[in-house]
């Protein structure tokens, strides 16, 4: 009975967690499932990072037994689609920042909104993207999305160009969403606003600090 908008995030909460540190027993995230996927409600975060080591609540997470009982509240969160569906969404996510997006994605193809949505996915490459086969699997049903794929480690870095030719006329009225870690979104914003020409009113974001 559990019942959120696609986008919006919990916060779990730990009991009793195998290991601890400095920080507390309880994490922010976002939820990757759609509402319509009944007694299922899914989260992820990369669990071993090259930037930083695997923390207390990763470690707890990676070795409870199925089964364990932990807290999970909300919904929270307003990084949901827009209603106005003559404005395009243009989502700009970077490595696990994914997750909201593809809760709006697969929602938005379940029920066949008529939401014009583009997706351009930053990762290193295809191996470390998740859902990325998820995303392929609905551009092919979704007529309504298209998904473009960055794989920074062959096609370099997103900039004010290639947003451009992604979004293409579709960029004239969109709303842009930007998900990823803190430097990405700081960065996308600033090429949205100072590239791309977006109105601040027109950019939402949201932030991933990892844990």
């Amino acid at each position: 009975d559990f019942v959120f908008r696609a986008g919006q995030y919990v916060e779990i909460g730990l009991k009793n967690p195998l290991y601890t540190d400095e920080k507390k027993s309880h994490r922010e995230f976002s939820i990757a499932s759609s509402p319509n996927d009944k007694n299922i409600l899914m989260v992820a975060t990369r669990m071993d990072s090259p930037e930083r080591p695997i923390s207390a609540f990763k470690k707890t997470m990676k070795e409870m037994p199925l089964g364990t009982k932990f807290k999970v509240e909300g919904p929270y969160g307003s990084f949901t689609l827009h209603e106005n569906t003559a404005k395009n969404a243009i989502f700009i996510a970077g490595g696990i920042g994914i997750t909201p997006v593809r809760s709006m994605v697969k929602y938005a193809t379940e029920e066949k909104l008529p939401h014009k949505i583009i997706l351009i996915y930053s990762n290193r490459n295809s191996g470390s993207a998740a859902f990325l086969e998820d995303l392929q699997n609905w551009e092919k049903i979704n007529p309504n999305f298209k998904l473009r794929a960055r794989m920074t480690d062959n096609d370099g870095y997103i900039d004010a160009e290639y947003i451009k030719e992604c979004a293409g006329d579709g960029s004239r009225g969109a709303i842009f969403y930007v998900v990823g870690p803190p430097a990405m979104v700081s960065a996308m914003t600033k090429i949205l606003e100072e590239g791309v020409l977006v109105s601040k009113d027109d950019i939402r974001f949201e932030e991933f600090t990892g844990y």
